[in-house]
C-alpha cells in the first residue's frame, strides 16, 4: 500500500470515529431532561503543553445535563529540549500540532463538575530537530537529526473537573489509554568531518546503536527498518504500525 493511499485510508477513519463522537453529542443534546438545560461553554489553556512544542487550547460545550464536546488544538510553537545520548548532552528543537475531539460524560449532578469519562479521537504530528553527539568506535560524530512522528488514535480518559469561583475551571485528566496507527521517520547525517567517509565498523556501530533505541520501544523494536548509507555517513530509521499511549495532564480555563 502506497503511502498516500495509507495516509488516506488513516484520516478516513478518523473522520468516521469523529463523526460518532459529534452523532453521541447531539444525541446527547435532544435527550437532556436534568434539571439545569441551559448552555454553557469553558475556554482552556494547557501551559504543559508548551514543553512539548505547541500552544494547546480547547474549548467545551455543554448543552445541558451530563454530556459535553470537548475540542482541543495543539498549535505548532517550537521549543527546545535536552537531550542525553552516549553521556553527552544535545539540544533538540520540537514543535507539534494536534487535534483531539472528545464526548464526556459526567457522573455527578453538577454541570461540567466532578468525576467523568471521556472517550475521544485524536491526530499528532510532532517533529524534532537538531545535532546530537555522540560517539562511532571513539570517534567523535555529530548527528544533523531530523524526526517526524505522525499518528492518528483513539482512546478513552478519565478525569476531574471543579470551578473555582463559579467561572474558573480546573481540570485533571489523570488516566487516559489510547491506540494509535502511527508512523515515525528519524534522518540523520553525521556533520562532524564530512569529507571522510564511515569506516565498516562505524557503519556497524551506527546500526547498533539505532536498533538500541527501539529495543526500549515496545512494539515498535520488532517493525523498524534501518537503513545505513557508509559513504554519506548517513543513518535513517522508519516505522509504520500500532502505537499506544497514556494520556494525562491538567488545563486551567473560564467558563461562560
Amino acid at each position: 500500500m502506497s503511502p498516500f493511499i495509507l495516509k488516506q485510508s488513516l484520516f478516513m477513519r478518523t473522520l468516521f470515529l469523529i463523526l460518532i463522537l459529534v452523532l453521541l453529542t447531539i444525541s446527547n443534546i435532544f435527550s437532556q431532561t436534568g434539571e439545569d438545560a441551559r448552555t454553557s461553554a469553558i475556554v482552556k489553556w494547557a501551559p504543559a503543553a508548551l514543553m512539548a512544542g505547541k500552544f494547546t487550547v480547547g474549548s467545551e460545550l455543554n448543552f445541558g445535563g451530563k454530556g459535553s464536546l470537548d475540542l482541543v488544538l495543539g498549535f505548532p510553537l517550537s521549543a527546545t529540549r535536552t537531550i542525553k545520548h552516549d553521556e553527552k548532552e544535545s539540544e533538540m528543537e520540537t514543535k507539534a500540532f494536534s487535534v483531539l475531539l472528545g464526548y464526556r460524560h459526567y457522573f455527578g449532578k453538577k454541570q461540567m463538575r466532578g468525576l467523568y469519562l471521556e472517550p475521544y479521537a485524536k491526530y499528532l504530528r510532532h517533529e524534532a530537530s537538531g545535532i546530537i553527539t555522540s560517539d562511532l568506535i571513539e570517534e567523535l560524530a555529530q548527528m544533523d537529526t531530523k524526526t517526524k512522528y505522525e499518528g492518528f488514535g483513539v482512546g478513552a480518559q478519565l478525569g476531574v473537573q471543579f470551578m473555582l469561583f463559579k467561572r474558573v475551571s480546573v481540570d485533571f485528566y489523570f488516566l487516559g489509554l489510547e491506540a494509535n496507527t502511527a508512523r515515525f521517520r528519524t534522518n540523520s547525517v553525521d556533520v562532524a568531518n564530512p569529507l571522510v567517509p564511515w569506516t565498516i565498523i562505524q557503519t556497524t556501530e551506527a546500526r547498533r546503536k539505532l536498533e538500541e533505541t527501539y529495543a526500549d520501544i515496545p512494539f515498535a523494536k520488532n517493525g523498524v527498518e534501518i537503513e545505513i548509507n557508509q559513504d554519506k555517513k548517513e543513518a535513517n530509521s522508519s516505522y509504520r504500525g500500532f502505537m499506544p499511549g497514556l494520556r494525562f495532564g491538567a488545563s486551567i480555563g473560564v467558563r461562560f
